[in-house]
């Protein structure tokens, strides 16, 4: 661990650490789930509403760069730096060139991969899951919520949450469950046991290699995170 992040451990839970806290680890999951996305959703079932799956992303993306914002917040009135959560954004710099080649090789697929699926004529809803994009502008914008949940649940739900709680309560393996409740819930109220294990799961595959690292390495988590996010671009 650098020496800012072994002091940032050593320091107390301030007013504004707390507030971002609450929000993204209570507030956050708790208006999420409570219903108002289900509103939001239900169209693109009963009604193959295309309209209301942009309705979902846009607020999806407003759930995830809120509580986000509060993080920014904390960290800019405590003058700590990003690496403080174990988060380098000169990683992702020194590889510029690769995730360039990377975006542009998603993009190129965005208007490929409609006419692979489709032929001319697109569908009312995706094949795979109703969440997955149909069209080309709907794949481009899928390549941003994949960055945008890539990098906002990696710093709110490992990066953030771990540093931080970490001032609190010194073994991080009793930190792991109450992230993993924060990230299963900010995905709504589970539907069955499947999306409960697989919520459940995700929380856990992205919380203990963070805890192994000793709150390091945050990129990899994300690119993690996006790459699986970003698969939705090849999907029918």
């Amino acid at each position: 661990m650098t020496s800012e992040a072994i002091t940032a451990g050593t320091s107390r839970i301030d007013r504004y650490t707390l507030l971002a806290l609450l929000v993204s680890l209570v507030a956050y999951p708790a208006i999420y789930s409570s219903g108002i996305m289900g509103r939001i959703i239900a169209p693109i079932f009963a009604e193959d509403s295309r309209l209301h799956w942009w309705y979902f992303w846009l607020a999806n993306m407003a759930f995830h760069w809120v509580p986000s914002g509060f993080v920014w917040l904390a960290l800019r009135k405590n003058r700590e730096s990003w690496v403080s959560i174990g988060l380098d954004w000169s990683w992702f710099l020194g590889r510029k060139v690769w995730f360039g080649l990377l975006i542009g090789f998603l993009a190129f697929m965005a208007f490929v991969m409609p006419g692979v699926h489709y032929g001319d004529t697109l569908p009312a809803r995706s094949q795979t899951i109703f969440i997955a994009p149909v069209s080309t502008a709907e794949r481009l914008f899928v390549i941003w919520g994949a960055v945008t949940a890539g990098v906002t649940e990696e710093v709110l739900f490992r990066g953030f949450a771990f540093t931080r709680l970490a001032r609190a309560i010194r073994n991080p393996w009793l930190i792991l469950p109450i992230t993993v409740l924060s990230f299963l819930f900010i995905h709504g109220t589970p539907r069955d046991v499947e999306a409960l294990i697989s919520y459940t799961a995700a929380g856990l595959a992205f919380g203990v290699p963070f805890i192994l690292m000793k709150f390091r390495r945050l990129e990899i988590l994300i690119l993690i995170h996006f790459f699986i996010d970003a698969g939705m671009v090849l999907a029918p």
